[in-house]
């Protein structure tokens, strides 16, 4: 698989990038660059900049990942002769481990620091997004206003709090009404919802990291209860958009298979999973899915020796079963991607139903981060606009019989 991206804004010669060992020299207007086929499945990449042109600084966004089935091809290279500092406050921070990571760019917190810059300047009409990647000693620090594009200013608005308090999981209930006997389960912890609540939050304290799995462990009386968002990974911030939508009808989950020549491919929807045995040319969810409530199903594995995707796997159950999900398997699978015109700022987020990619200002060019199936359907569509200006998508939807690179994006 290939690793390349775009370059924007370079007048001068000298500029260098590098990963796993290979090193580009750029040309001063080049407007693009390739690594080639460097990368292999679960190969991890880190795409820096260790010479810089003259007079010059070029900042990479999207420049770190691992490498899944599909050519990479968003890293975006921008470079200008102003340059600004990347920072913030800090709150809370008692205890030392703190790093930050802006990029390639990493910067240790001390304990007791009110105030954070990194230490590489970035480029005029870069993208920036301040992560924390080591938390300090019995705390959780979580970022706001993190990502954005450098203006003609320093950057000081970022905020860093930290805290000692353990997070929890929670969200949503609706249409439970004056019902009782609502059971929900996350591992062995388990939560009795009262009758009438609109909300929950789980007893038992999490940490940062911990995997999270919300289930309905009972049904209230005459009642089906299903959950959204209810699988997931805990970050820096307590887990708030678990949805669960009771109702006094539901409805089955399901749709067609095709290609499925081998074992192990598992669906997900959310909640419950699915192994869909060999051959099959129908699957159904095992448990029906309360009227009104979301849904999304997904690939939790793959089969052996192929790939599989999902079509129409997203929606709100309506007054009845649902059999219109498409799962297309197959030996062989190709890029998404296609051009972008006129983006400046960050703030995109394109979605194919499956994978959500965010798209770095200045991109002129993007690639879904998983290949899909051949003969399966897709269809790209706009999740977020940027932060400045709407953008629209034509050429979006289509069936794929080898890469498909003709998705406009136009800003």
């Amino acid at each position: 698989m290939t690793l390349s991206g775009t370059i924007s804004g370079l007048t001068t010669s000298g500029l260098s990038l590098t990963t796993l060992g290979v090193n580009l020299e750029i040309m001063a207007g080049a407007t693009s660059f390739t690594f080639g086929p460097i990368l292999g499945e679960g190969v991890g990449y880190d795409v820096t900049a260790p010479d810089q042109p003259a007079g010059q600084l070029c900042t990479v966004a999207n420049g770190t990942g691992t490498a899944g089935t599909a050519d990479i091809s968003n890293v975006v290279v921008t470079c200008s002769n102003e340059t600004f500092n990347v920072g913030g406050t800090i709150s809370g921070l008692t205890a030392p481990g703190l790093v930050l990571t802006n990029g390639s760019d990493t910067l240790s917190v001390p304990a007791g620091a009110s105030s954070f810059t990194m230490p590489t300047a970035v480029a005029y009409g870069s993208d920036y997004k301040v992560t924390v990647s080591t938390q300090p000693t019995g705390l959780t620090c979580d970022v706001t206003n993190g990502s954005g594009t450098v203006a003609a200013e320093a950057v000081t608005n970022i905020a860093v709090a930290c805290t000692d308090q353990a997070l929890t999981i929670g969200g949503s209930i609706r249409g439970v009404e004056r019902a009782t006997g609502l059971v929900l389960v996350n591992g062995t912890s388990t939560y009795t919802v009262p009758a009438d609540a609109t909300s929950f939050t789980l007893d038992t304290p999490q940490s940062s990291g911990s995997a999270y799995a919300v289930r309905v462990q009972s049904q209230p009386t005459g009642m089906t209860c299903s959950v959204s968002n209810g699988l997931g990974t805990i970050a820096a911030h307590s887990v708030t958009d678990v949805s669960i939508t009771c109702s006094e009808e539901a409805y089955s989950l399901g749709g067609t298979v095709s290609g499925l020549a081998s074992s192990g491919l598992v669906l997900s929807d959310g909640s419950n999973t699915y192994s869909v045995p060999v051959n099959a040319t129908t699957f159904t969810m095992p448990a029906a899915v309360a009227d009104g409530s979301s849904y999304t199903v997904s690939v939790r594995t793959q089969p052996a020796g192929l790939t599989c995707t999902i079509s129409g796997g997203m929606g709100t159950m309506a007054s009845s079963a649902v059999t219109n999900v498409g799962v297309t398997c197959a030996s062989t699978s190709f890029t998404l991607g296609g051009s972008i015109s006129g983006l400046k700022t960050s703030g995109l987020v394109l979605t194919d139903g499956t994978d959500d990619l965010s798209v770095s200002g200045n991109a002129a060019q993007f690639s879904m981060p998983r290949a899909l199936a051949y003969g399966s359907d897709y269809a790209v569509i706009i999740k977020a606009q940027p932060s400045s200006g709407t953008c629209q998508i034509t050429h979006g939807t289509g069936t794929v019989n080898g890469p498909v690179n003709t998705v406009q994006v136009a800003c």
